[in-house]
This record gives C-alpha cells, structure tokens and sequence, in this order.
C-alpha cells in the first residue's frame, strides 16, 4: 500500500556520531536529548541523531527485532511533518455539501485516508486524501542509501492528482484498501493492494438495489471468500482423488464440497485455509533456502497471479531435486502438509473455521481474564468480514440519509469499561 515512512543507511564518520557523509562530503550532526523517567530507577537519558533525512532510528545502541546492530539506519516519516488533522473533522463537521467536504480533505496529511462523501441531495465521493510523497518507481521499497541526495524524496504529490471520484457511471463508491489507480497514473505508490474484498464488495454492490442499512449490515459481515473461489481450483484441478488415502480423501471432499463461504461451522475453510498456507513455502522454500535472512517472501497475491497465468510458473520445479516438480506435485504435496495439521486440529476438537481460527478480543493491557476468546465468528483475511484470530473491523457504521438521518454503529467491546458490569463485553 501506500508507503509514507522510508529506511536510509547512514555512514557516520567515527562512533562520536558527530559526522555523516552525505553527497561526499561529511555533514555535521544534530542531536535531541530526551530525560526519560522511570518509576522507582534513575532517569534514562537518551541521545538521538538526526540527520537530513530525520532520526536515526537504529544504531549500535538499540538494534529493534534486527539480527545485528552493526548498522546505523535513519528515518523518514511524514508523520514526522507538523500538521493539523483535527482541522478536518472541524470542517467536515460544518460542511454542508461537496465544495465544503473538497475544502476540508485538503486538511487531512497523515495518515492517508479514504474520506467518503455522500448527501442527501444524492452526491458521492471518495478521496485517498494525505500527503504523499512523489516517489519514482520501487522508491523505498528496500532501505536506500544515506550517502546520496538522489535517494531523498523530491516533494508530495500535488492534491489535484490525488485518486478520487466524485458520482461515477456505477452508482457507488467503495474502497477495501485496494489499488486505488490503473496502470496509466504517473506516480509509485508501492506494491502491495490486496484486492479480494474490493473485488467482492464491488461485485455486491453492482447488483443491489433499493439497499435498505439492513442489506449492508449483511454486506459488512459477509463471510465469502472470493480470493478461494480463485485459488481453489488450482487444487481441485491438480489432486488426483484416487492417489490419496482414506483420511486425505475425506478432506478433499471438504474442501470440494465447500460453499466458498469462511462460516462458523466451515470445515471445507479451514481445509483450504491451511492448503494454502502449505502451497507457498512449497512453491517457494527451495529457492529462498540460502537467502540473506531476514528475506521478503513473495506476496500471496503474486503466487496466485503467478499460477493462474502460467502452470509451468518458474519456481514450481524444486531446485534442489534432479526431477522436473510440475504444479500438481507441489499442490499435492501441500494439500498432504496441510492434512497432517488437518488430522490434529480434529482430534482436538477445532476442525470447524471458527474453533481453528479462535477469534480474541484481547483487553489493551493483554490480560486474559479481561480479554474475551475463542469466540464464535467466521470470516478472515481476504473476506469482507476481515475478522482473524486477534485483528479484525474495530468499527462499523452504517448511514441511511433518509429525511431523518439514521446511523447504526457496532465495535468489539462493551458499553462498560468495568468488567463487572453485564455491558463490559456486549458488543462483542
């Protein structure tokens, strides 16, 4: 997705930190000095260099979750960047139409968002609205040296290019976080936009008529898993049935038979769930084996895309065997990895989707006894209802602009902060 924070090496003249060499020559560095206070401890204090690009972020002194400190590594953040958000909500709570709402975006810098407009005159809208640097292409897709002025960014792009629509053809707007331009859009906006949910909202919508906030009450829980109904078929088409034992066969059949839909009681989901999980390191363990770690793995979306344009897909053959792997190998062989897990979780009781992904709402503080697990909802990654085993919808709402404007909203919570009272957890 968007990509607003970016890694850049720096090489400083001595362990003084007082000099980085930038554009050849060394430039003086900046400090900041932070009087941290600690119950009961002395005051940790903490020296922080900037650089031309911001903070350097890590050093010998701190190494995060890297696997060595020998590096020093700078950032820039446009959260960094002074700005005034609640500016926006300022505005669009006194806007009153279209040219109201396009003067108030303009005050949203970061984070990005999607703003949504709707009116009841029948006006629509939607804006990727932020500040977002002017990148060229694969700009900070990796850390960028420290060293060269070319590798800093040129300016943001200008607001009059930032994606939106304002009452197209279609009748509606939406936005899952997908790609939000096509190929013709002049600037990088990174890599990865999962598109599964805005494939199927979109697909939704297109067809409904006289939406009642019952109907998309029904949308935002919906559990059909679209990115299965496209990667399905690459297991049912390359498994032989009769090549497999009594057990593999029975969860074939799951998998076969299931209605594409991540619900409570799914048991072809979870088949398939952990049949993917198994399919890339199958399609791709051979070939990072030797990569420097840590390493990117290619995204699911790009195996998908990869198979489904090409079954002889390069990194199907498995380097390391003189036989030539053909894509129903690797899909046997990931279908018979996922069987052995498949074999546990029903011995255990948790074949069923809801059981296996054990939904937690955890309390901020992580205890348990105030959290609340093993909750009983469908849904998951790539489906509308985006609800995994600890991350899912934090809120959802629903306008109807009728004469009287009506709004319903849900979270994962409670009405009550108090975890004796009977609303602590009644939205959950």
């Amino acid at each position: 997705g968007r990509d607003v924070r970016d890694y850049y090496e720096i090489e400083f003249k001595d362990d003084t930190r007082q000099e980085y060499l930038f554009d050849g020559s060394w430039k003086k560095t900046e400090f900041r000095y932070e009087d941290i206070k600690i119950a009961g401890k002395e005051n940790f204090k903490d020296t922080v260099a900037y650089t031309v690009f911001g903070p350097v972020m890590y050093d010998k002194n701190f190494a995060g979750k890297r696997t060595g400190n020998t590096k020093n590594y700078a950032v820039r953040w446009k959260a960094h960047d002074p700005s005034n958000e609640l500016l926006i909500f300022n505005k669009l709570n006194h806007a009153k139409n279209y040219a109201d709402y396009q003067e108030a975006v303009l005050n949203l810098h970061t984070p990005g968002q999607n703003v949504v407009f709707a009116s009841k005159s029948g006006d629509i809208a939607i804006r990727t609205q932020g500040e977002w640097p002017a990148k060229w292409n694969g700009q900070g897709d990796f850390v960028m040296p420290g060293t060269d002025s070319s590798y800093m960014w040129r300016g943001m792009i200008p607001d009059s290019e930032t994606p939106y629509q304002y009452n197209p053809e279609r009748g509606f707007v939406s936005s899952a976080n997908q790609r939000p331009v096509d190929s013709t859009y002049p600037y990088y906006l990174g890599r990865e936009y999962p598109s599964p949910r805005g494939v199927i909202i979109n697909r939704m919508l297109a067809k409904m008529q006289q939406v009642t906030p019952q109907d998309m009450m029904r949308m935002q829980t919906d559990n059909y898993n679209v990115f299965a109904e496209m990667a399905r078929p690459i297991f049912l088409k390359n498994i032989n049935p009769a090549s497999l034992s009594a057990d593999e066969q029975k969860y074939f059949s799951m998998l076969q038979n299931w209605d594409l839909r991540n619900d409570v009681n799914s048991t072809g989901a979870t088949v398939f769930v952990l049949t993917w999980e198994k399919f890339h390191p199958a399609v791709f363990d051979d070939e990072f084996a030797n990569a420097p770690k840590p390493v990117q793995r290619p995204l699911e979306s790009t195996l998908l895309e990869g198979v489904l344009k090409d079954s002889a897909y390069k990194f199907i053959d498995n380097i390391g065997t003189a036989q030539q792997e053909t894509l129903a190998n690797v899909a046997l062989t990931a279908f018979k990895n996922a069987v052995v897990e498949l074999k546990k979780a029903e011995a255990d009781g948790k074949l069923e989707w809801a059981k296996y992904k054990n939904t937690t709402v955890s309390h901020l503080a992580k205890l348990a006894p105030f959290s609340r697990a093993n909750l009983p909802i469908g849904g998951g990654t790539n489906i509308i209802n985006a609800t995994r085993d600890n991350h899912g919808p934090s809120w959802r709402m629903v306008v109807s602009l009728t004469n009287e404007t009506e709004a319903f909203g849900i979270y994962p919570g409670g009405q009550s902060g108090n975890p004796g009272s009977r609303f602590y957890d009644n939205f959950v």
